[in-house]
């Protein structure tokens, strides 16, 4: 079983890598970091990637806008499903499962982390609509929702920050 440190841990590892994101999202953003992607590449094993494709992409403004979008809806996709995976398989394998589906967030939660786990859009199952509406931190899934994409900005940035920190909270109370 993962040992509470180590469930904490993968927590700031997640954590770590959304932030890392914003902040790569931020530099590609200066027009200085189009020059430098423009030259540089990442080599590995047998293996040369060059950067100029981000470059090109980033320095059209048609395409940043899809390429930014992209890399945030990655983001979001890592930082909360991994945190979702990583309490729930903590919570199940340490009997308390039965908290953690008690959590005012938990069914918001996992009806987002469906949503993105697969294509980005709200499928819901006969269970799922029995919950509907769900509510939470002023965002509400509805059954109007089925089907529909998931907006970025439905959570953005901070939303997917606070939902992440409820999680990360109820991870510290585990026992």
């Amino acid at each position: 079983m993962l040992a509470k440190q180590e469930l904490l841990g993968q927590l700031t590892n997640a954590q770590n890598n959304y932030v890392l994101g914003l902040a790569a999202m931020s530099l590609f953003a200066e027009p200085s970091s189009l020059d430098h992607l423009h030259k540089s590449q990442a080599s590995f094993g047998s293996y040369t990637v060059k950067f100029d494709q981000v470059g090109s992409l980033l320095s059209s403004e048609a395409t940043r806008q899809d390429a930014m979008k992209e890399f945030l809806t990655m983001l979001l996709r890592a930082l909360l499903k991994e945190s979702f995976e990583i309490v729930r398989d903590y919570a199940e394998k340490s009997k308390q499962d039965g908290v953690f589906r008690s959590q005012s967030w938990y069914q918001f939660a996992r009806m987002i982390r469906n949503c993105i786990s697969h294509d980005f859009h709200f499928r819901f199952t006969p269970h799922d609509m029995k919950k509907l509406p769900i509510t939470w931190n002023n965002r509400t899934i509805e059954a109007g929702l089925a089907n529909q994409p998931l907006p970025i900005a439905f959570l953005g940035y901070g939303g997917t920050w606070e939902l992440f920190q409820e999680m990360e909270r109820f991870a510290v109370t585990l026992s």
